[in-house]
């Protein structure tokens, strides 16, 4: 018997190629874009057959059950159709790498792009396959065992269907229950595997040193890297020209005992301890779901304050930020509000006119759990002396009520609220001083790239097209060839997220130093130099980039 396919599940997988191969927020790697269309083409197929077989049985036996064809044949229609889009989407692609700074794609990549094809396609029908077979043997499972088997026939297939589909549910419940678990336990453990590069810190400004009220076994793999990394005074000293300080890191691990609450009191015992009171700015870091914070942002803050500078951390969780904000998205808001509010209560009750400038920053999710601490814009001006920003994902009322309460005639992709007086937005350094108005204290610092899928890709993208991307809304950086279809974007912007990692500095979900100039621009400087600043600039691009997907 010769293998053939369903003509119309294949017409609706080659569609939904065609619509994976538009134009998004962010370049995909070759290999990435041709899996993502292997999929595609699996759930566009399973999606046309069950349409059709749906409207063969609306039919009455006028459409025949599946309309079948030799694998040749749809092969062919599949090339020729291949044949016509693929101009069009080495267009579309390259149009966006231009946006970003990137080179132009070449004839290889598709080569690559065509592999990826075949493993993501094989993938998806593998997965269905699975599926299918589950809900047979499920099915077979619980239909002898339904009550009403004998003494309701007539309500039979329906309510056999039914309890098949409660099933079903209780085990999608208990799988994501244990599959969260085991993502848990998982990330714990890996939270305890230190890397040796990052000693226990001999200085006793740093939580886990030996003087410290926190343990070095319960800082966690994230909160080693924050304590046992970072500039020294005689590194910050040679950058800026200044005579230098050693900064303070004060960072409470998941593993340390206790409610959030508790341990944000130890928190501010930490800061008690190591003299954080008499330093000159204070920061209030929120972190990614990993307990992760962006090295490049706070050593170049330490650098800028040439060490005078305290920062204080808390890790809320272990696992990634898109599983963190899947599954346990309170842990973030309730951790980082409980250290928000014990370490402001202590910063108010110093003295007024002798305490440190306290500032909040945060990153992705951090920025998320920085902004749940307050109940809007006028909260977080009258409770802090300056606030960065950057990445905030689109599920953040604070942030989502900035941007609609913008000034008439701005960009949604880079507002101006009230001219400028106390918050503004930038993608780029320099960005935050283009206005003309003046720029009052206290300062709040958003930073978010046209291209950053967090910032942009929420539900109501599924059904609704954003602001982000009409007419005098969309960032420059966006290309003029995405558009919005419905289900379409969303998808391809969770795409983005995954895959599009190897962007430039100044696009995607990387601000390292775009942040440094916000801090500047909100916090002030110890004095540097015109010279002394740029070499801050030198040192701090110099570092490797990372996007916080991951942490």
């Amino acid at each position: 018997m010769k293998a053939r396919l369903d003509i119309a599940g294949a017409t609706v997988g080659l569609i939904a190629v065609a619509l994976s191969l538009t134009p998004s927020l962010l370049p995909r790697p070759a290999w990435g874009q041709g899996f993502v269309s292997g999929l595609a083409f699996a759930v566009g197929y399973g999606i046309g057959v069950v349409a059709w077989r749906g409207i063969a049985r609306l039919s009455r036996g006028r459409l025949p059950a599946a309309a079948e064809a030799q694998v040749w044949i749809v092969a062919l229609i599949g090339l020729v159709g291949a044949a016509v889009i693929m101009p069009f989407a080495i267009g579309w692609q390259n149009s966006v790498r231009e946006a970003v700074g990137m080179p132009d794609t070449s004839g290889f990549d598709w080569l690559v792009a065509g592999i990826g094809y075949l493993l993501g396609a094989w993938l998806a029908f593998a997965i269905g396959n699975g599926v299918a077979r589950g809900y047979r043997r499920l099915h077979a499972l619980v239909e002898p065992r339904m009550p009403w088997r004998e003494t309701r026939p007539r309500a039979h297939t329906t309510m056999t269907g039914a309890g098949t589909v409660v099933a079903m549910l209780a085990v999608f419940s208990i799988g994501l229950s244990l599959l969260s678990f085991l993502l848990t336990v998982a990330s714990e453990s890996k939270n305890r595997q230190y890397d040796p590069e990052y000693p226990q810190p001999t200085s006793a400004l740093r939580s886990g040193s030996e003087e410290s009220l926190i343990a070095w076994d319960q800082v966690g793999q994230a909160g080693a890297k924050i304590v046992g990394g970072g500039p020294t005074r005689d590194e910050i000293a040679a950058v800026t020209g200044l005579d230098a300080m050693d900064p303070i890191r004060v960072y409470v691990g998941v593993d340390v005992p206790g409610s959030f609450e508790e341990r944000a009191a130890l928190a501010v015992e930490e800061l008690e301890r190591t003299g954080a009171a008499d330093r000159s700015v204070l920061m209030i870091a929120g972190t990614t779901g990993s307990g992760w914070l962006d090295p490049a942002a706070i050593d170049g803050f330490e650098y800028l304050h040439a060490g005078d500078t305290a920062l204080v951390a808390m890790q809320y969780g272990a696992t990634g930020s898109p599983i963190s904000a899947i599954l346990t998205p309170d842990l973030s808001q309730d951790g980082t509000t409980a250290l928000v509010e014990a370490v402001t209560a202590w910063w108010e009750g110093l003295p007024e006119g002798d305490r440190p400038q306290l500032v909040v920053y945060g990153l992705s999710l951090g920025s998320f759990g920085i902004q749940s601490a307050y109940s809007d814009v006028n909260d977080l001006l009258a409770s802090t002396e300056g606030a960065v920003l950057a990445g905030t994902p689109s599920f953040t009322p604070v942030w989502s009520a900035a941007q609609d309460a913008r000034d008439a005639g701005s960009p949604y992709s880079l507002p101006v609220l009230e001219e400028g007086l106390h918050v503004r937005w930038a993608d780029a350094w320099g960005g935050l001083e283009t206005l003309d108005g003046p720029w009052e204290e206290t300062r709040i610092a958003y930073l978010q790239h046209g291209t950053d899928p967090i910032v942009w890709i929420g539900p109501s993208v599924i059904w609704s097209e954003p602001a982000w991307l009409q007419e005098g809304q969309r960032s420059a950086s966006v290309s003029n060839d995405m558009v919005w279809i419905p289900v379409v974007t969303a998808f391809q912007g969770m795409i983005d997220l995954i895959l599009s990692t190897a962007v430039p500095e100044d696009a995607g979900h990387k601000y390292g130093n775009v942040a440094v100039d916000a801090l500047h621009q909100v916090t002030g400087d110890a004095g540097l130099s015109d010279e002394a600043m740029a070499r801050v600039r030198t040192v701090i691009e110099a570092y490797d980039t990372f996007s916080p997907v991951a942490n």
